[in-house]
């Protein structure tokens, strides 16, 4: 035993210095404890029911509160009701709320409130409905203050300010509408202009915009983004002499002019088709150096091709280049479908090439801009090559745009066996075809008068749900006629046409009954006018056409008949024509058809001289 008594007393020995310093950290650290405890006031305090720390406790945010279980003594009391609503309005925006109204209706006494706990009252509310998105709630409650006292300018200013950031902008500009209405009210802060400016551009409320930039630069001066919110105002309105005019006041400002702003009123000025003082700005912009990009040349480039300039067009394009700024997609796409609008084909295969050549990125737009300009120019082979050359492409594919000039390509130069093939092709891709792919090859049937095959791509059209237009009734219309299918065809304006649901147009009648005229089928002519006239009023234009064609191909008989028909549907025919009707008949002496064109006249109500 003696020796496990030795061993514990020299380890202990060993660590005297250890066990000391721990001996004292305890002593001192219950010491400051102990003091700490005895001089915490609210630790040592008592609370209760009376005195004046009860009060306190009483006036402490209870958030369980709920409004409806409120003695009515305390929704009158105006200290204790500010006291929780703003402690509510930090977590519990709707529970604040209520208990405001639950108070007014308990007949909570604002109109007598101290103006501090009023205004400290209205502002925690207006600010927290706002920041909850509830804009109505805020104009609601600043109605409700104007009642009693002004709606002051930092209620305005947060309020503004607080609308813009959640992007309740048409509800910010209300709540300006509103308060502005007290004339002691003095916008003084610039910031609250600044966001007002910016909520009328926001909403395209423009008329504002003069107004609220000239109060701003009342109050201080105005930003790069108030000048640049101008811009955009100016943009919109296509003003490209008040964007100019921005311009040269941040110069004079010492505002910094960014390539965004740059680039929006050079924007405006092309819009305007204001293309020499666009041109004026970029060498500005070229002056002032780092603002100008690929798109400050798109966007001139783009005004000069739309203008027809491609001369121009392609000389920015290589100013561009020497400039040291490399062609875009777009910058190309450009000068491929202008030099095509212009049919300069051969310049489109140059640039096409020189894309090709220098690496960039080819699409599918830019291969069937070059597929529009070949079959545009007849040259139909060099467009299926262009095509087969964006097959072989992985990274892109034909779209249905280009399927359909190509469909149109063949069907105008009569291959209508190869435009079946393109419209195969397109299926097989996965494409459906549209109304503009069906009527393309509809109209290709007209030629060779394929009847049987149109009948076969109508009902494939029908089948794939793509719905016909007066366009596609017009195109089987000259079909019919083409091939004097004219039972057929007056079945289509009679049956077919009100079963697919299309507006019967008088055109499409119109159309038809000149087709019967030219083919000497006077009955079926008037058959289709009478028919025209069962769905509206012939016009009088409509009439003259019809009646000179009659006189021209002595159907004079035919041309009797229409002017009978025209008076029974109260239509109205010229009295030139009536009177070239009656000559032609005297002319050619057939009384049985003057006396017919007599009684017509007379039924039209038209003077009768002969």
């Amino acid at each position: 035993m003696e020796p496990v008594i030795e061993l514990v007393y020299e380890g202990l020995y060993m660590l005297r210095v250890e066990l000391s310093f721990l001996a004292v950290f305890a002593f001192l650290w219950l010491a400051g404890h102990f003091l700490v405890a005895k001089n915490d006031p609210v630790k040592s305090r008592k609370t209760g029911p009376t005195g004046s720390t009860g009060k306190r406790a009483a006036r402490r945010v209870d958030e369980s509160l709920t409004p409806s279980t409120v003695e009515p003594e305390k929704l009158q009391d105006p200290h204790w009701v500010v006291a929780q609503v703003s402690g509510l309005c930090r977590s519990q925006v709707q529970r604040a709320l209520e208990l405001y109204r639950v108070a007014v209706r308990a007949g909570l006494n604002v109109k007598d409130m101290p103006a501090n706990d009023c205004q400290q009252l209205y502002s925690n509310l207006v600010t927290a409905v706002i920041r909850v998105g509830q804009a109505d709630d805020a104009l609601s409650l600043m109605k409700d203050l104007r009642r009693f006292q002004h709606v002051e300018a930092a209620l305005l200013a947060s309020a503004t300010k607080l609308c813009t950031s959640k992007q309740l902008f048409a509800d910010c500009l209300s709540i300006y509408d509103f308060t502005s209405q007290d004339p002691a009210l003095e916008i003084q802060d610039k910031s609250v202009w600044s966001c007002l400016l910016f909520c009328a551009v926001e909403t395209k409320g423009y008329h504002r915009c003069t107004f609220f930039f000239e109060r701003l630069k009342a109050n201080g001066s105005p930003s790069a983004k108030d000048f640049g919110n101008m811009v955009r105002y100016a943009s919109s309105t296509s003003n490209w002499r008040l964007a100019l005019s921005l311009i040269d006041e941040m110069h004079k400002a010492q505002v910094e002019v960014d390539s965004v702003v740059y680039n929006t009123v050079l924007a405006a000025c092309v819009s305007a088709e204001q293309l020499d003082q666009a041109r004026k700005l970029l060498d500005q912009m070229v002056a002032a150096g780092g603002v100008t990009d690929v798109i400050t040349y798109n966007t001139l480039a783009k005004g000069y091709a739309k203008a027809g300039r491609m001369d121009t067009c392609f000389e920015l394009y290589e100013l561009m280049r020497s400039r040291g700024l490399s062609p875009s997609q777009v910058t190309y796409g450009i000068l491929l479908d202008g030099f095509i609008n212009d049919n300069e084909v051969e310049k489109a295969v140059k640039i096409f090439n020189t894309m090709r050549a220098e690496g960039c990125q080819m699409n599918t737009v830019l291969y069937t801009t070059l597929i529009k300009g070949f079959a545009r120019a007849g040259q139909v082979d060099q467009a299926v090559q262009i095509y087969e050359e964006m097959r072989k492409e992985r990274s892109m594919q034909p779209d249905v745009i280009t399927f359909s000039i190509l469909i149109k390509a063949n069907c105008d130069v009569g291959r209508l066996e190869e435009a079946l093939k393109m419209l195969l092709a397109m299926k097989e891709a996965g494409l459906k075809p549209d109304e503009v792919v069906f009527n393309n090859l509809l109209g290709g049937c007209i030629n060779d008068c394929k009847l049987e095959l149109a009948k076969d791509l109508y009902k494939e059209m029908i089948a794939s749900n793509v719905k016909p237009s007066v366009a596609t009734f017009s195109i089987l219309i000259r079909l019919y006629a083409q091939c004097k299918r004219w039972d057929e065809a007056l079945d289509l304006l009679r049956q077919e046409l009100p079963a697919q649901k299309v507006s019967p147009e008088p055109r499409l009648y119109g159309q038809l009954a000149q087709c019967c005229l030219r083919d000497r089928q006077g009955r079926r002519a008037t058959e289709v006018y009478k028919l025209l006239t069962e769905t509206s009023t012939p016009t009088a234009a409509m009439n003259s056409t019809l009646l000179g064609m009659c006189a021209k191909l002595n159907m004079l008989d035919t041309g009797a008949d229409i002017m009978h028909l025209a008076a029974e549907a109260k239509s109205r025919v010229d009295p030139r024509d009536a009177a070239m009707m009656l000559e032609a008949a005297l002319r050619k002496k057939k009384p049985q058809v003057m006396g017919l064109l007599k009684e017509a006249m007379v039924k039209l109500n038209l003077p009768v001289h002969a």
